[in-house]
């Protein structure tokens, strides 16, 4: 899948999680979102950041770690989410409709 199609297919995962604002954001959530990213130029650091904003605005900016997210980083297969993985952020686009 083109670095385009990817963005596009999980722009709402990808909008909440450089907001501070992703739901549910536990260890494997922060996975599927480093495999989304991994498909990324800059992915990487787009991690790194967007893990700095979700703990900063959670008022716990203490929990964010570049070595333990590097860590697991180099652990990734490449492979994308299932979809299904993300369908409560999902379903809140179609809510407003």
């Amino acid at each position: 899948m083109q670095e385009q199609e990817v963005e596009k297919q999980y722009e709402r995962v990808l909008a909440l999680f450089f907001a501070g604002r992703m739901p549910r954001f536990n260890h494997a959530r922060h996975i599927a979102v480093a495999s989304i990213l991994s498909r990324l130029p800059h992915g990487r650091e787009l991690m790194h950041l967007g893990l700095q904003i979700m703990a900063t605005r959670a008022g716990t900016p203490e929990k964010y770690s570049r070595e333990i997210t590097d860590h697991y980083w180099e652990q990734l297969n490449g492979d994308l989410p299932d979809m299904k993985e993300f369908a409560d952020v999902f379903k809140a686009d179609t809510d407003f409709e």
